[in-house]
């Protein structure tokens, strides 16, 4: 699959029920997926996999993933997005 066509298959998989998540979603695959190191752009579909309310309550700063390395990515796409907004 090409990267173009990876985009397109994640963009649609960013469309959530939460707003909050689908926000952030789209700010990361719109503003930074490109430029991150394979191993970024390899967690993404993992988060992609997450409940939408799990995501509310990380993208909104009520809790933490429990994985160690999911956490870090999440963190890593919330300093990046927050980063870009302010």
């Amino acid at each position: 699959m090409s990267h173009d066509d990876l985009k397109r298959q994640y963009r649609w998989q960013c469309r959530r029920g939460a707003s909050e998540a689908e926000v952030v979603l789209f700010a990361y695959l719109d503003d930074h997926f490109d430029n991150e190191s394979p191993e970024h752009q390899a967690w993404f579909p993992k988060l992609l996999a997450c409940e939408d309310a799990d995501m509310f309550e990380w993208f909104t700063r009520r809790s933490e993933p429990q994985d160690p390395a999911l956490r870090e990515y999440v963190r890593h796409v919330l300093a990046l997005v927050s980063a870009k907004k302010g």
